[in-house]
């Protein structure tokens, strides 16, 4: 699939079905999150594949926003440890940015390998690190939910097309 096919194609997905999501999906998913763009080229992103119905079943028990019947989560976490320590002060925005880029990059690549996906924020770090087991210097960024669609989303034209942003050229220019 082109790429502006995928970004046109892509919606929010919150029922799936049953079905597992191949590995070699899975792979494809991760990779396409390893290309997304890091701060100073240093490594602090990471992502845990939870696929374990008891921990989904935690994980949604703690986070209100994850309303979803996924059989696959990717989560996204940022070591702000390695980050603050590679990249600075502005490690912690940096990161958060980087993390949304993974995020976009394994929701084109699920677009692209006919899965739905959705973007999840955690209130809840404390809970979502005890549950996955890591460390307080973690940062929780994204869970996204990944799996075969429950029903077809709705195709581009059956969708509104959103209001463009205000663009400027060269300076911003007040109305």
């Amino acid at each position: 699939m082109d790429l502006f096919e995928a970004i046109s194609r892509k919606r929010a997905c919150r029922e799936f079905t049953d079905e597992p999501v191949d590995n070699q999906h899975i792979e494809r998913l991760l990779y396409a999150a390893s290309w997304a763009p890091i701060a100073s080229n240093r490594t602090y992103r990471h992502c845990i594949v939870v696929d374990d119905a008891r921990v989904i079943r935690a994980i949604r028990q703690i986070s209100p926003s994850l309303q979803t019947n996924a059989s696959l989560l990717i989560v996204i976490f940022t070591d702000l440890r390695t980050a603050e320590s590679t990249v600075g002060r502005v490690a912690e925005r940096c990161s958060a940015v980087d993390a949304g880029a993974a995020g976009e990059n394994i929701l084109l690549a699920a677009t692209a390998l006919g899965l739905g996906s959705q973007f999840t924020m955690i209130s809840a770090m404390s809970g979502i690190r005890v549950v996955l087991g890591l460390p307080s210097h973690c940062r929780v960024d994204l869970i996204i939910p990944v799996g075969v669609a429950a029903k077809p989303l709705p195709p581009v034209s059956a969708v509104a097309p959103k209001k463009a942003q205000r663009v400027y050229r060269n300076q911003y220019e007040p109305e």
